[in-house]
């Protein structure tokens, strides 16, 4: 019985060293918890920055073409196109936002907020080229109603990641 107990008493210490050495890893893992919450706390307000400023662009360029003046040149095919373009990241903003409601459309919500974001952005130089070039006062409402609803994906995102804050 002797040489069964002077096996005990190492595996014994060895164990109490294994579990105190997990005590120690435990509280360093919960500190790392921490970094990495707040890592993502800081990603997060990056983000919703980043989408509050493409919202300020949109209505800034928005606010800008109200000095642009009707011209006698009409373009209705170019201001027809843009504005029927429009409604696609409006569409996929639909979309995304329907995730929110549907858990079969949940895995779709950031890929539909990146193509939206994608598509408003050409949706967005388009809109600005055909306020540049100019145009009937028709052409022109057109061309500000695409700005604003291009930027619908970029309001909506501000709100949607100010949710993880």
């Amino acid at each position: 019985m002797r040489p069964a107990f002077a096996l005990l008493l190492p595996l014994a210490v060895f164990g109490s060293t294994l579990l105190e050495g997990l005590d120690r890893a435990f509280g360093g893992l919960d500190r790392l918890r921490e970094i990495f919450r707040r890592a993502q706390e800081l990603l997060v307000l990056g983000g919703v920055a980043l989408a509050l400023l493409g919202s300020l662009v949109f209505i800034a360029s928005w606010a800008l073409s109200h000095a642009r003046r009707a011209s006698d040149h009409s373009r209705p095919w170019l201001s027809r196109a843009v504005l029927a373009l429009a409604y696609v990241p409006l569409l996929l903003t639909v979309v995304a936002a329907a995730g929110l409601f549907v858990p079969g459309l949940a895995p779709f919500i950031l890929k539909a907020f990146a193509l939206a974001v994608a598509i408003a952005a050409v949706v967005w130089c388009l809109a600005l080229g055909l306020l540049i070039a100019g145009g009937s006062r028709r052409d022109l409402a057109r061309g500000r109603r695409a700005i604003v609803l291009a930027g619908t994906p970029w309001y909506c995102l501000v709100v949607y990641m100010a949710t993880f804050l």
